[in-house]
């Protein structure tokens, strides 16, 4: 028989010697009902600042980029801007895991878009059901309107054709607040209901066209008879967190349960706190005059009133001048009523329950405040990773029946959909031996693919920019090559006019080893230096300032493509030291 909560309070009413120590003030808040209990998590999630953070990292940490496996660059786009630009599944799988940690359960559909039309019985035209003015009856589910063929006014039919649209398709998350299970315990099969919303149903039934002309059939069926509608078998998916076998297997068993009672209690405490604060927080301060002695008591020598008068003058010239001072016949005293509310309070049991709601949700302090490190908390993140990698996998689930059923519905040929494995820390050291592992054996250890995993690379996009670069490159040393072609016809033309005027001929062949002199020289100053040199030569010798230029341009792109050429290759760039052995 299962546990239930009655028994706690009969023991604890039964008159025994030392009543029941399970049963206290708040047990007799905890929700005995398992929708009910639902309510009470999504209250936690939105009221507590530790569930609410620690859920949300929990839920966004794992979520990490897709991978597509298929040798079809075609389909690896299409699936792609599906997935990502349409579907925004990583949005989708953040949020589903929120539903599986607050509830326990996530549920999830996919909505395929189709048109509606209406056709007359009589003339059998199809109409769009967004351009007729129909008039729609709920309990007998008509659709009456006046046909623009016939001029009829008839009882449509209802034809449904379903567009192939990759942007209309939505992707449904149901509340689980209004899912009901039948469970097999013997084959594991579950059926699902889902129960209509009184405000779902009060919209389609004051004519909502909505709803009405984008909603399936079958639910506007189940709307109509008012039952509670039966998801077809693999149309729906259940994301659930595993339950001990003596509850129902059917649910997911909300991770949050173990906090309520502890978040009652800090309720009480900062209950308690607010009512310290509103009473011991501020002082009640009283000023009289004080007595000196037991035989000089100043209320027998004054005029009460007048002091009373004097004080309260002096107090509001003193808040007008901070400097202003006051003369009085009789010293003061103050006495004050209350102000000892920092001792009363209990900042410290709250401090203490709240580390219990962390522990309580199995999630180390470090991980939601900060402060993991490798070297300090190993075997608590080995565990957590495990935790996430778990979690992970049913995340992957999730994806590839979206994607499969997206696919499908698009007439697409399924692919692999994975998510990048992700680290809880970027071990440095574990992929320096690695590397240095695959480069003493040739680089015949690691794959090209998994290299570029252990820097969170895609190696079809690397090679795809690499592709780019070469082109670029190719581009450019072909426009480098004209460029001078074309300088070289100009020195030649310039040398046969210059002869052609009596004046000194251009040596080709000697410019441009002069050329090449100078450019080397200036390639060893500094950039100011360079620059003034470079507008001195301009104003002495164009022809030469020309080849110049060149030359510098040339010399630059040589060393740029040196170094992505060794840096492409595993190696270092030039001045960079070399890579020592593994500390």
């Amino acid at each position: 028989m299962p546990f239930q909560f009655e028994e706690i309070t009969d023991i604890a009413t039964r008159g025994l010697q030392h009543p029941n120590p399970l049963f206290d003030f708040l047990t007799t808040f905890v929700p005995r009902k398992l929708k009910t209990l639902f309510q009470y998590c999504e209250y936690l999630y939105y009221n507590s600042p530790q569930i609410f953070a620690a859920l949300n990292k929990f839920a966004i940490y794992p979520v990490t980029n897709f991978t597509y496996e298929t040798d079809n660059e075609g389909l690896r786009k299409n699936y792609t801007k599906l997935v990502e630009d349409i579907l925004k599944l990583k949005n989708t799988l953040i949020r589903t895991g929120i539903d599986r940690h607050v509830y326990g359960n996530s549920f999830t559909s996919i909505y395929f878009p189709f048109h509606r039309f209406l056709q007359c019985p009589l003339c059998h035209k199809k109409r769009n059901i967004e351009y007729v003015d129909y008039k729609f009856k709920l309990k007998e589910l008509k659709f009456q309107y006046q046909c623009p063929d016939c001029s009829a006014y008839v009882d449509g039919d209802v034809v449904d054709e379903k567009i192939q649209r990759a942007a209309d398709i939505h992707i449904i998350r149901w509340d689980p607040k209004q899912i009901d299970i039948a469970y097999n315990p013997i084959t594991g099969d579950s059926e699902y209901f889902y129960e209509i919303p009184a405000q779902l149903y009060e919209n389609v039934r004051r004519g909502d066209t909505n709803l009405i002309n984008t909603m399936p059939m079958s639910f506007l069926e189940t709307i109509a008879q008012k039952k509670i509608f039966k998801f077809a078998r693999d149309s729906i998916y259940h994301m659930k967190v595993d339950a001990p076998a003596g509850i129902d297997n059917s649910w997911g068993f909300p991770p949050l349960t173990s906090t309520i009672k502890q978040f009652f209690y800090v309720a009480v405490l900062r209950k308690a706190n607010e009512a310290i604060s509103m009473e011991h927080i501020v002082p009640f301060r009283i000023l009289h005059p004080q007595q000196i002695s037991a035989n000089a008591d100043p209320v027998i020598t004054i005029s009460l009133a007048n002091w009373v008068n004097e004080v309260k003058m002096n107090i509001k010239q003193w808040r007008r001048d901070p400097l202003h001072l006051m003369f009085a016949p009789v010293a003061m005293e103050v006495t004050s009523l209350g102000g000892q509310g920092r001792a009363l309070m209990v900042t410290g049991e709250i401090r203490e329950a709240e580390e219990n709601i962390i522990t309580s949700m199995g999630i180390p302090r470090e991980f939601l405040y900060g402060g993991l490190s490798a070297t300090g908390s190993g075997v608590t993140l080995r565990m957590l990773e495990n935790q996430l990698l778990n979690y992970t996998t049913e995340l992957m689930d999730l994806a590839q029946w979206i994607t499969n059923k997206a696919g499908k519905f698009l007439g697409w040929e399924p692919i692999k959909l994975k998510l990048q494995p992700f680290k809880l820390i970027d071990d440095v050291q574990q992929k320096g031996a690695l590397l240095q592992a695959n480069q003493m054996m040739g680089g015949q250890l690691l794959s090209s693919t998994a290299v570029a995993s252990l820097f969170d690379q895609d190696l079809g996009e690397q090679r795809e920019l690499r592709l780019q670069e070469q082109v670029d490159e190719f581009k450019f040393q072909h426009d480098v090559q004209q460029r001078i072609t074309e300088l070289e016809a100009s020195l030649s033309d310039q040398a046969r006019s210059q002869a052609s005027q009596g004046a000194p001929p251009y040596d080709v062949g000697k410019v441009m080893a002069q050329a090449e002199q100078v450019a080397g020289q200036m390639m060893q100053s500094d950039p100011n230096t360079r620059q003034s040199q470079m507008h001195s030569l301009q104003m002495e010798d164009p022809v030469m300032y020309a080849v110049v230029v060149q030359r510098i341009e040339e010399a630059q792109t040589q060393q740029n493509a040196q170094v992505r050429a060794q840096m492409q290759g595993g190696g270092a760039p030039p001045g960079a030291p070399a890579q020592g052995g593994m500390v």
